[in-house]
C-alpha cells in the first residue's frame, strides 16, 4: 500500500482539527452577547488565517509530492467523487478564510493573528455592498464545508468498516499497515 508523505499526513490532520474547531467556534458563538462573542471571533479569524496558510502549504507540497493513486478496484464514480471532494475542500480552505478576511477589510475591522501579528487589511475599505456579499458568501461556504466534512467522514467510515480496503490507512499518522 502506498502512503501519503509524513508532511502531507501532518498537514491533513492539523488542518482537519483546525477546520473542526473553527466550525465549533462559529456555531457555538452564534447566540452569545457581542462582548462574549468578540474573543471567540478573534480566535475564529486567527484560526481561519492559519487554515489558509496551511492549505496553501499543502497545495505547494502536493505539486512536489503527488498523493498515491486511488486503487484501480475503486469504481470510477467513486474516484470522481473523491477527486471532486478534494478539489472542493481546497477551494473552501482557501475561499472561506479569504472571504472572511475580505469581509473584515470592507469595514475595516482589524484583527490579529493570535495577538502576535496584525493581519493587514485588504484594499476594499468602505465597500459596504461588497461586505454584505462577502458575509453571505462566507456563511454559504461555511455550510458547504460542514456538509463536505460530513461527507468525507462518512466516506472514510465506509472505506474502513464496509469496504475494508485499507484506503484510509494511507492517511493515518504512524500507521504502517
Amino acid at each position: 500500500m502506498t502512503r501519503y508523505t509524513n508532511i502531507a499526513i501532518a498537514l491533513h490532520w492539523i488542518i482537519a482539527l483546525l477546520v473542526m474547531v473553527n466550525i465549533a467556534i462559529a456555531i457555538g458563538s452564534e447566540d452569545l452577547s457581542r462582548e462574549a462573542r468578540g474573543p471567540c471571533m478573534d480566535a475564529h479569524k486567527a484560526i481561519g488565517i492559519t487554515i489558509f496558510l496551511l492549505a496553501a502549504a499543502r497545495i505547494g507540497w502536493w505539486f512536489r509530492h503527488r498523493p498515491p493513486a486511488l486503487p484501480d478496484t475503486m469504481a470510477r464514480w467513486q474516484r470522481a467523487i473523491a477527486k471532486g471532494t478534494h478539489f472542493l475542500f481546497y477551494a473552501l480552505m482557501l475561499g472561506l478564510p479569504l472571504s472572511g478576511w475580505l469581509w473584515m477589510s470592507t469595514y475595516p475591522a482589524p484583527f490579529s493573528w493570535f495577538g502576535l501579528v496584525d493581519v493587514p487589511m485588504l484594499p476594499v475599505v468602505g465597500q459596504e455592498g461588497l461586505g454584505e456579499l462577502l458575509h453571505e458568501a462566507h456563511e454559504i461556504m461555511g455550510k458547504a464545508m460542514i456538509a463536505l466534512v460530513a461527507l468525507h467522514l462518512l466516506a472514510a467510515l465506509k472505506h474502513l468498516l464496509v469496504d475494508d480496503d485499507d484506503l484510509m490507512h494511507r492517511m493515518l499518522p504512524g500507521d504502517s499497515s
